[in-house]
């Protein structure tokens, strides 16, 4: 697949109802250039776009996202022709999806209208309310005539100079409308405009018979609209500029020539929450030797996060229907899971009292059961004045719940055996404590995840640092531990090398042989490929291994997820190699599926330019799987920092789904991109739990991260 198979596309536009269509000349380019005539009833005139339509746009049904381009003043919608080859080299190249990009025609303010609504009513210039026309005509109108995406997460808009300010203003007053902004050489000024800038002579920021009004230009500038940004919709922006431009002769205005501005801009928004940004100095002037390079890598930035699957037909394109919990302290997802009777099961690691319980300290183990209509029935806390994290949830046959994870405490009130232990409890349906078994070595011992075994007991793994059940082979060994119903440790197994070794999830089959999965930075065997592999080991239920498989590139490649169906094992993680397709970025989501003899029958890989990882897997009732991961790019439709993705597959390990949501803010992963995501299915409904630093509709933060639950249906 093309890196940006799973990505967006672009268009530009103008205003009002369809008048007249005027194709352009027939030349060498596969794309399409038609001038369009319009009626605008804002503007109450005919208003004129041209509109570029990708190859191959009549002769298919497929929908576009759209890119708004702005002009300069004194320029018309023509200039942005300049860029129709690159658009054309783009799209044949793969380096973006293939877009609608629309040029609006603006002349009013004597083609220096900045792209606002005028309070001017003088008689020297036609003043119009641009920027309402913009958004109740042209962006109507585009989405009616064209095969667009209409939507805000397949949109951006773009403009050189005067359209930079147009750009600028447009993302930032409208994010609902923009997902992105291409800001060229803006001409923006803050606070106030030199006295020889175009800003104060035709009447855009008037007011009455004058032509410039302070107070409406600081209320319309970026200042005022940063201070109003709720971060709601994440921005992207591209900000460009040239190392040439023109240097104002006077001492007390060189802070407005435009390269110091768009560094100013550039600062500020940098820093603000909700926008991603970039930023770059090109060598030339306020010219196009600067924007079109700027276009172009802009484009290809923005490429990242467009959203290309059309609203109708996405699965689960509609946001899942979910709530937030936590404290007012930074909270980690542990684990979900669901009974028989459709009860959820969470845990969290908090930093806070949660729903009234005593808080030790650190960080606590949080339990909390939700009937099915997700009323809290009951929430239970365990802690030490220590670090108390739990990684992993199950519910039993028996349909209690057991928790895995680690303690630096003494949680078990049994004694500590130093540094870290390993800890597990069990809690009745009723939310009484069963037990605690706390066991380890004077290094560190953690568990990662658990799995549910038939008698009523669990299996749980992760990684030691000491010599648990054999002597350490090296940095960190795998261990697997399998745990009575009673909470006895009926046996433990450790494997490694000369590297780092961990596990990160455990899959039982029907038979009760134990699947652990990780990552290895150890020759386990032959297949080992260098850097840092992942492997899946099989082990008996009485503890002998069985099994082992390692696989991977020379580069870095984990596996953090696993499931097992009746007849292979089925994994998830990410690389940052070739692992089945060429890397689309900095690391890529991979799967893979195994017979019970752990020879691999499958794989895929996909991802962004970005940073794309899977977390969890799980088997549906109709033997297909989703995958569940986090993506900074777009594979569905960027909406935050890290959002949410999961992945439909078939039983053959064929793609048949995707889709992307969260908050605008990061969600799945931690501050250093490590996953804290967990998935569980009930009935038809996937269930989906993970730590989030964003606020949703109706279940706003509680301070720091929280941790999320989504239900997808």
């Amino acid at each position: 697949m093309t890196k940006f198979m799973l990505a967006a596309a672009f268009v530009l536009l103008a205003l009002g109802t369809l008048m007249t269509v005027v194709v352009s000349a027939q030349d060498a380019s596969p794309s399409q250039v038609v001038t369009v005539d319009f009626e605008s009833q804002t503007l109450g005139r005919i208003a004129q776009y041209t509109v570029y339509l990708p190859a191959g746009y009549d002769g298919s049904d497929q929908r576009y996202p759209v890119v708004y381009l702005l002009h300069g003043r004194g320029d018309t919608m023509t200039a942005w022709l300049t860029v129709r080859s690159a658009l054309d080299t783009l799209i044949a190249d793969g380096d973006i999806p293939p877009v609608i990009a629309v040029m609006p025609d603006m002349p009013s303010s004597d083609r220096g209208s900045y792209y606002v609504d005028s309070a001017y009513t003088g008689m020297l210039y036609r003043a119009e309310p641009v920027e309402t026309a913009f958004f109740n005509d042209l962006i109507p109108h585009v989405d009616a005539t064209y095969r667009t995406i209409p939507d805000r997460t397949s949109r951006v808009v773009g403009g050189y100079s005067m359209g930079g300010y147009g750009a600028i203003r447009y993302a930032l007053a409208h994010p609902q409308h923009f997902m992105g902004a291409i800001i060229l050489s803006p001409a923006v000024y803050t606070p106030l405009p030199p006295a020889d800038s175009s800003t104060r002579e035709f009447g855009a920021f008037g007011s009455g018979s004058a032509l410039f009004d302070e107070s409406i230009y600081t209320a319309l500038n970026y200042p005022a609209l940063l201070d109003l940004f709720t971060g709601e919709h994440r921005l992207n922006l591209f900000v460009a500029v040239g190392d040439d431009e023109w240097k104002h002769p006077n001492p007390e205005d060189i802070e407005h020539d435009l390269d110091f501005e768009a560094h100013r801009f550039y600062n500020r928004v940098s820093r603000v929450a909700g926008i991603a940004s970039e930023f770059r100095v090109y060598n030339g002037g306020h010219d196009w030797d600067v924007w079109e390079p700027g276009f172009v890598e802009g484009m290809r930035y923005l490429a990242n996060f467009l959203n290309t699957t059309p609203l109708d037909s996405a699965a689960g394109s509609s946001s899942p229907q979910g709530w937030l919990t936590g404290t007012s302290g930074d909270d980690a997802a542990g684990g979900i899971a669901a009974d028989e009777h459709g009860n959820v099961f969470q845990v969290l690691g908090v930093q806070g009292s949660m729903d009234g319980q005593s808080y030790a300290g650190g960080m606590d183990i949080a339990v909390v059961k939700y009937s099915p209509d997700r009323a809290v029935q009951w929430t239970r806390q365990f802690g030490t004045p220590g670090v108390d994290r739990p990684y992993g949830l199950v519910v039993t046959a028996q349909q209690d719940v057991i928790v895995a994870g680690y303690t630096q405490g003494d949680l078990a009130g049994s004694g500590s055996a130093g540094g870290d232990d390993i800890v597990v409890l069990k809690l009745s349906p009723d939310g009484d404590l069963l037990w605690i078994t706390q066991f380890g070595t004077p290094e560190a011992d953690r568990a990662y995840a658990i799995a549910s075994m038939p008698n009523g007991g669990a299996v749980i793994t992760g990684y030691s640092k000491g010599a648990l059940a054999a002597e350490n082979a090296g940095d960190k060994d795998v261990i697997v531990a399998r745990v009575q119903p009673d909470g006895a440790v009926a046996w433990t197994h450790q494997f490694g090398g000369e590297g780092e070794d961990k596990a990160q999830a455990v899959t039982v089959g029907v038979d009760g042989t134990i699947f652990v999965a990780g990552m290895s930075s150890s020759a386990l065997t032959p297949d080992y490929a260098g850097g840092i592999d992942g492997f899946v080991a099989a082990i008996t239920a009485a503890g002998e291994p069985s099994a082992l498989a390692q696989f991977g590139t020379a580069e870095w490649d984990e596996v953090t997820g696993a499931a097992v169906t009746a007849d292979s094992v089925v994994v998830t993680g990410f690389t940052a190699g070739d692992f089945a397709a060429p890397l689309a970025g900095d690391k890529d989501i991979i799967v893979a599926a195994f017979n019970l003899s752990l020879q691999r029958t499958a794989a895929d890989q996909l991802g962004t330019n970005l940073n794309d990882k899977g977390a969890a897997i799980i088997v549906l009732p109709d033997g297909s799987f989703a995958v569940a991961g986090y993506s900074d790019g777009s594979i569905a439709g960027s909406v935050g920092d890290f959002d949410i993705v999961l992945i439909r597959y078939d039983a053959s390990v064929t793609r048949q789904s995707a889709v992307q949501f969260g908050t605008p803010a990061r969600d799945g992963a931690d501050e250093w991109a490590e996953k804290n995501l967990y998935l569980t299915v009930h009935g038809e409904s996937v269930i989906v739990s993970g730590l989030t630093q964003g606020s949703m509709d109706g279940s706003p933060n509680q301070g720091g991260s929280d941790v999320f639950v989504f239900v997808i249906e």
